[in-house]
């Protein structure tokens, strides 16, 4: 209630009480009527406006601009002079096109629509929404929050990724034109017997119902699955810059990702890193896997993750996992690791060229006193859309 409708029903009870005269009476019971009115003008309009969100959760990467979307609706059988629609984007930028002044008609529906853009990788909650409006002669202003919430999540920066072979079985499904590496668990089609096919090829079925020998053709391909040791232990990490070079680690990290999961690889996810606002928690842990769903479940735990503050050596959390299915490269990411981790790593994988080391530049390391015999080194680069460079 405003002072003008506190002012008004004091005069109106004052002309009404104290003067006995039947024309200034009326015009109290005039001026209590409006306030009544207006009271009552202001609830139809609060219990008939009607606000919804066009989706409840929202992603998007690094820098991108995202859509959001507020339905408005005035259900009541009056118009609403004036409505103020304010959401709260948090530390999202927005460019102060979260908030809009419009009027509505009787049943009349509208939408306030703005842009997002993530600066930075995370879990973002947008809400709630705040509206205020009044009856016609503003008597009775309304203000209230509205708990209409939506989760965005940022991934982080995405580059490409184009990783040279130097020895060993690349990382991914990878189609090769060789049949000696045809995959029967990815079926192409059936043709006719040829000599020379081997006797497990002939599709018997297809035989006897066509009266002729036909065999069974499957895509060649072959499939390495990968696991990607991700090292966000934040005593790693030199004090100098170690924000941005954790940063790239992740953005490294999610590239690879995004790059494997687009050739139809299976991939997974270890880390000392932890979940931003639960750091009490376990450490997050994703099992090898395939599949659209699956690589964005490990983009969405990389977005939320933060250096881990207490000391985690990302090797033992490897270990204490268990050993990898048979034939599964371990790709580290981080700081350099020493020559016992590297040897532990090595030990209990089980075979040296299933490990990949891509170290993190941190501007101060003398990469010639990093090499390991018989591995490569791919140095995770500072800066630019290049991630990787091959050092050693």
């Amino acid at each position: 209630m405003s002072r003008s409708a506190i002012f008004l029903i004091v005069v109106a009870a004052f002309l009404i009480l104290f003067f006995p005269f039947f024309v200034i009476q009326w015009i109290g019971f005039a001026v209590a009527l409006v306030v009544i009115a207006s009271f009552g003008y202001a609830i139809s309009l609060d219990s008939g406006l009607q606000i919804s969100r066009d989706a409840m959760d929202l992603t998007a990467y690094q820098l991108q601009t995202v859509d959001v979307e507020i339905k408005i609706k005035n259900s009541s059988f009056l118009p609403m002079p004036y409505l103020v629609v304010t959401d709260n984007p948090g530390s999202l930028y927005t460019g102060h096109e979260n908030s809009r002044l419009i009027s509505l008609r009787p049943r009349e529906e509208t939408s306030l629509r703005y842009h997002i853009r993530g600066m930075n990788r995370g879990a973002y909650r947008i809400g709630p929404i705040t509206v205020r409006f009044s009856d016609p002669l503003g008597l009775f202003p309304v203000s209230r929050s509205i708990p209409e919430e939506t989760r965005l999540i940022v991934y982080p920066r995405i580059h490409p990724v184009a990783l040279p072979v130097h020895r060993g079985l690349p990382a991914g499904s990878i189609t090769t034109s060789s049949r000696i590496y045809e995959d029967p668990t990815r079926y192409r089609s059936v043709r006719e017997y040829v000599p020379g096919d081997e006797i497990r090829k002939i599709n018997w079925k297809a035989s006897a119902r066509l009266g002729v020998l036909h065999s069974t053709e499957w895509l060649p391909t072959i499939n390495v699955p990968v696991l990607i040791m991700l090292n966000l232990t934040a005593e790693d990490y030199l004090q100098r810059n170690r924000f941005a070079h954790t940063e790239r680690t992740i953005d490294a990290a999610a590239s690879n990702v995004n790059h494997l999961a687009e050739r139809g690889q299976e991939v997974g996810l270890i880390t000392t890193g932890v979940i931003k606002g639960f750091e009490d928690e376990p450490m997050p842990w994703i099992g090898v896997g395939s599949g659209a769903p699956h690589a964005v479940g490990i983009l969405e735990t990389l977005a939320q993750l933060v250096p881990n503050p207490r000391p985690a050596d990302s090797v033992e959390v490897f270990l204490d996992r268990g050993r990898v299915s048979f034939g599964t490269r371990v790709f580290y990411m981080g700081p350099p690791l020493q020559p016992e981790s590297v040897a532990a790593l090595t030990s209990g994988i089980g075979d040296r060229s299933l490990v990949r080391l891509y170290y993190t530049d941190e501007g101060v390391r003398n990469w010639t006193e990093l090499a390991v015999e018989t591995m490569h080194i791919w140095r995770i680069t500072e800066f630019g859309d290049e991630l990787f460079t091959l050092q050693a």
